[in-house]
Formats: structure tokens, C-alpha cells, sequence
């Protein structure tokens, strides 16, 4: 009964380990979205460029696996204003010269880029580490 209860805890280990790499995943597809639009500018008066977006993350239950499980929560926009350049030469100008960039900011992508990356590869440490456990408990049933 005990290795039942073993196999159990270490297979639902295995959906948390699998539900952090792909919220890693989804992280890493809102960063590259925010990276391709860096230092983009507004094309038409008065319509604003991109936005950076910011994902957030929640937890919750799941009956199915008996495990706390992580996924992609609400994904807002930065509300931080756009940077303005002094351009009334350029046809995308507002009516005081200005035209806007992106909000997004390439170092702070990066970091962030470098923080999913490494909570992905810490997740995937675990998964592979519990599949060595489950397999060294195979062996040694095997065994005997």
C-alpha cells in the first residue's frame, strides 16, 4: 500500500513539474510578442502602437490529478506611457509632431526571458528526476 501511495505522490509531482513548463512556455511566447514589437511606432495619427503585455499566473486544483497545478492567469498591458519622439516630418506625427514607440523595453524582456527560461529548466530537472526515482523503484521491484 505504501509504494501505491508512493507512486501516486511522485506521479502527481509529474503533472506539477509538466504545468510549470508549460506556463513557462506561454511566458515565453508574451515575451517574444513583446520583443518583435520593441521600439515599434505608431504607423497612423492618434492610433498608438503596440503594448507591452505582462502575464500573471494562478494556481488551482485539479480533482483529475489530485495536484496543485500553475497556469496562465489574466495577461494585461503595461500601463506605462509610450515613449514619444519628435518627428512632424513623419506622416504617422500627432497634431504636436510626436510620434509613438512601443512601450516595451528589451532589457526588462530579457531578464524576464532569462527568468522563464530558468524556471522552465527547474521544472524539467524535477521531471526528469522523478522519472529516475520511478525507474529505480521499478528496478529494485524487479529485483527481488
Amino acid at each position: 500500500m505504501a509504494l501505491d501511495k508512493a507512486q501516486t505522490t511522485l506521479t502527481r509531482a509529474l503533472y506539477v513539474a509538466t504545468s510549470g513548463m508549460v506556463v513557462q512556455n506561454k511566458r515565453m511566447l508574451i515575451i517574444s510578442e513583446n520583443l518583435a514589437n520593441a521600439g515599434v511606432k505608431n504607423t497612423v495619427p492618434g492610433v498608438m502602437p503596440y503594448r507591452r503585455r505582462i502575464p500573471s499566473f494562478k494556481t488551482f486544483y485539479d480533482k483529475k490529478t489530485k495536484a496543485e497545478l500553475i497556469t496562465l492567469g489574466k495577461i494585461r498591458d503595461d500601463k506605462s506611457p509610450f515613449p514619444k519622439v519628435f518627428a512632424p516630418e513623419d506622416p504617422a506625427a500627432d497634431k504636436n509632431g510626436f510620434v509613438y514607440e512601443s512601450n516595451v523595453k528589451s532589457v526588462l524582456e530579457m531578464s524576464d526571458m532569462r527568468e522563464a527560461s530558468r524556471s522552465h529548466e527547474g521544472n524539467l530537472k524535477v521531471y526528469e528526476r522523478i522519472l529516475a526515482m520511478l525507474q529505480n523503484t521499478i528496478n529494485l521491484l524487479k529485483n527481488n
